[in-house]
């Protein structure tokens, strides 16, 4: 046991490295511990990349707060209040609140999936293709509607996945389709090589064609001053406390995650905290917290959806979906029946990785300031030959390595063009599930009509079909509150 909390120790470490430095996502860091873990014992390798999906979003406010650049898109709230903290001269209060609160909300995320997980696990069973239908198409458009607020852009990307996913056999025919009679392309292309392709070489050729460093002046920090002040937090309005459900419920829901869980949270607490420590957007520190709570909660509410439904709470959880898949563990309705010894173990990592990002989020926060100061290149040629030997290491094929470059260049060429790239991996992966439950949804009801019919017919169906609704008022809540900022 001590063996494993070593690797999620570790884990974390490397996350909140990766998550602290502007431009290499928690997304992308998925991706390339994906290739690190590839040959690791399954334990072994679920302790390392649930830490480093713990530490990785906590090390994001880091530089949100420090340089005004979010290293993770689940801390571009954090902005919003936490540099205009710093500029007051307040740094350490407010890392020292983030910290904190990224604690709270990670706990308490760790709590909602100990006690959804079973339930959701018990109700998954009755889902049937017309249930799997529903979330999978609610996955994938969620993603393309929120991703980077355009939905033209993001529904191209989600349909370039889906496209990449089909390329192959046919799941129900047997038959060759998209493969221009092309050998190499007979078997697919695994959305591991995509993914490290799309979200680990793409950033290579991103940050080639950036500065290679932030040669910022930033100064250290107090650690003292980074312990929890919780006289300071007695005189804020408990109503912040809100952010740690609804960060949960929306981490829950497919497509969604810690980014959206922020927003949504930070807009809320703006309209019920009516006398906060300050105007909200001028350092108030209900706004460091609030978006905090919410982004490290939403971990456990994404962890819930992708373990009992098979189904990925966005990007990240879907590049460790893939990872589950690899290392032989199968998230999904029979999840909690077969392998419920390995839901408790994940839930005592995630714990753990919260404390364990706590803790040297405190006493390593001066050596990842001055990380950010050091050239991108020390770190940037490490990436290749991770991506390189992971791709090559999956199926043992250089053909692997020659898709893996080519999704880079596509990567590129989006990210430049301004697409989203994480819909592409979530259409990969949901693409051919949306299309066999469709299928599956056809033979079993007779006809088309009849599939219609049968979601409103079937409760579990019905009940989707409403969320699935609803989740585009919150998506319209969302675009109000990015235009507001």
């Amino acid at each position: 046991m001590l063996m494993l909390l070593l690797y999620n120790f570790v884990g974390t470490i490397v996350g909140l490295v990766m998550g602290a430095m502007p431009g290499l996502t928690v997304t992308m860091t998925a991706a390339l511990i994906v290739s690190l873990t590839f040959g690791w014992q399954m334990i072994e390798a679920l302790a390392f990349i649930i830490g480093a999906f713990c530490g990785g979003v906590l090390g994001g406010a880091l530089s949100a707060i420090a340089i005004n650049i979010p290293g993770t898109a689940a801390a571009v709230a954090t902005t919003f209040d936490g540099f205009p903290l710093k500029k007051r001269g307040e740094a350490d209060t407010a890392l020292g609140l983030a910290l904190f609160s990224s604690l709270v909300g990670g706990l308490f995320g760790l709590i909602f999936f100990l006690i959804l997980g079973p339930i959701i696990g018990k109700y998954a069973l009755k889902f049937g293709a017309q249930e799997y239908f529903i979330l999978t198409i609610w996955g994938l458009t969620l993603v393309s509607l929120l991703s980077k607020g355009n939905f033209r852009k993001g529904l191209i990307s989600a349909g370039i996945g889906i496209f990449i996913g089909m390329i192959g056999m046919d799941p129900v025919t047997g038959l060759m389709r998209f493969t221009l009679n092309v050998p190499l392309l007979s078997g697919g292309i695994h959305y591991v090589v995509a993914m490290i392709g799309l979200f680990g070489m793409k950033e290579v050729f991103v940050q080639l064609t950036s500065e290679t460093g932030f040669k910022l002046d930033i100064k250290g920090y107090n650690i003292l001053k980074l312990l929890p002040n919780f006289k300071l937090i007695k005189k804020l309005d408990l109503k912040w406390l809100i952010a740690a459900p609804l960060g949960a419920f929306v981490g829950l829901l497919p497509g969604t995650g810690g980014d959206i869980g922020a927003l949504v949270s930070y807009g809320t607490a703006k309209n019920i905290i009516k006398k906060p420590s300050r105007p909200f957007g001028e350092g108030a520190y209900e706004g460091v917290i609030v978006p905090e709570v919410a982004n490290k909660a939403a971990v456990g509410g994404a962890l819930t959806t992708m373990l009992t439904l098979g189904i990925p709470g966005d990007s990240v959880t879907a590049v460790i979906l893939g990872a589950f898949y690899i290392h032989g563990l199968l998230p999904g309705p029979t999840f909690m029946l077969i392998e419920k010894d390995y839901f408790y173990l994940i839930a005592l990592f995630v714990g753990t990785g919260m404390i364990f990002a706590y803790i040297v989020g405190i006493f390593g926060s001066n050596a990842m300031i001055k990380m950010l100061n050091l050239p991108k290149w020390y770190l940037i040629a490490f990436i290749p030959i991770l991506c390189i030997v992971g791709s090559y290491a999956l199926q043992n094929k250089i053909t692997d390595i020659l898709f893996m470059l080519i999704f880079g260049v596509i990567g590129f060429i989006l990210e430049k063009s301004n697409y989203p790239v994480s819909p592409i991996i979530l259409g990969i992966i949901l693409g051919p599930m949306v299309e066999t439950n469709f299928r599956q949804g056809l033979i079993i009801t007779g006809s088309f009509q009849s599939m219609i019919t049968s979601f409103f017919t079937r409760p579990l169906a019905l009940v989707l079909l409403i969320l699935f609704v609803a989740s585009f008022l919150l998506q319209s809540k969302v675009k109000e509150l990015e235009k507001n900022k």
